[in-house]
């Protein structure tokens, strides 16, 4: 589940049909601070010798304390209140590989969420200290059709525990209100990794960007709950997770990575990020940063278990312990 569910625990069936043509997965899980999702999807991965994937997937998400400190680059600590955030997404994807390192596709479905206040009685709930000029589709939520677009370039020596190569990835998205004709945007999202060994693999550098830029129609807001935003695991590790949320934002993130013995490497990590309102005031002159230290627990393939300490936010030091 998300960054800050807690630890989280669930069932599920997978299986392959009609002689592996059909896969077929469902799941269902429950965290200790009562976050929940249950998952189904249904894909033919293997069309055409590998070449198209065709499939549709069902995710309903129960998110009872996500954290929102405002919006902007100003935003302070001391206006961190939270909110349920509960969604259910029905779609299609239909991807084609035309080289083995290629992946393009496209997929179309309806979103349907619904706010409520926040359960976590350690701080306020989001209506207390925010209205929905605030905090845009506090009040009102619709139900969203969209379509996205996305290519991608993979060339990771293993993608669950790269060493070398890299991966590229872009992604543009139309989101259309179908009812309350307040929500039309557009979102694009950019990210892109390489991986540096040095000798035999054992020590790596780890470079990524992401930009994430989003565009709403004349008359029209963007949701506070699908801003892109900084600060967390995947992104600056001195902040909390959704610590600064905007209409524009970028990360960096550097790390040098060495295997300390067989089944764990330790890594040192840089981040930097920042987010906008509009695209031109991005300059960056004024990142938010974090340094620290990580544990990255393995197999040759696949890290299953990360453990990051980060600092120098000034907001204290934050640890992220997470699995997958």
């Amino acid at each position: 589940l998300t960054t800050g569910g807690g630890f989280a625990r669930g069932a599920g069936y997978r299986q392959h049909l009609f002689n592996d043509e059909l896969f077929v997965d469902t799941s269902a899980a429950i965290s200790t601070k009562a976050y929940k999702e249950v998952v189904g999807q249904a894909s033919y991965p293997h069309l055409w010798n590998d070449r198209i994937e065709v499939g549709t997937n069902f995710t309903w998400r129960d998110f009872p304390q996500e954290d929102f400190f405002g919006i902007g680059p100003d935003s302070r600590l001391e206006t961190r209140t939270n909110y349920a955030f509960e969604s259910t997404d029905i779609n299609g994807l239909v991807a084609v590989r035309p080289l083995a390192w290629l992946r393009v596709g496209s997929a179309v479905g309806l979103l349907s969420p619904t706010i409520e206040p926040g359960t976590d009685s350690r701080m306020p709930s989001i209506e207390v200290l925010f209205s929905d000029a605030g905090a845009p589709g506090l009040v009102e939520q619709p139900t969203f059709l969209y379509k996205n677009v996305f290519v991608e370039v993979d060339y990771r020596d293993q993608p669950g525990n790269a060493r070398s190569g890299g991966l590229w990835r872009a992604t543009y998205g139309a989101w259309n209100d179908r009812n309350l004709n307040q929500f039309d945007f557009g979102r694009l999202d950019f990210e892109a990794a390489h991986f540096f060994p040095i000798f035999d693999k054992k020590r790596v550098f780890a470079v990524r960007g992401v930009v994430s830029y989003v565009n709403n129609d004349p008359g029209n807001r963007v949701p506070f709950y699908f801003l892109p935003y900084v600060g967390g695991s995947e992104s600056v590790r001195s902040y909390r997770e959704f610590r600064f949320r905007d209409e524009n934002a970028v990360f960096f993130n550097i790390e040098y990575r060495w295997e300390a013995f067989s089944g764990m490497d330790m890594a040192l990590f840089l981040d930097a990020g920042e987010v906008r309102e509009d695209w031109q005031n991005i300059d960056l002159q004024d990142l938010r940063t974090a340094y620290g230290i990580g544990f990255r627990f393995n197999t040759f393939k696949s890290v299953f278990m990360r453990l990051d300490i980060g600092a120098g936010g000034g907001e204290g030091v934050r640890i992220f312990w997470k699995f997958g």
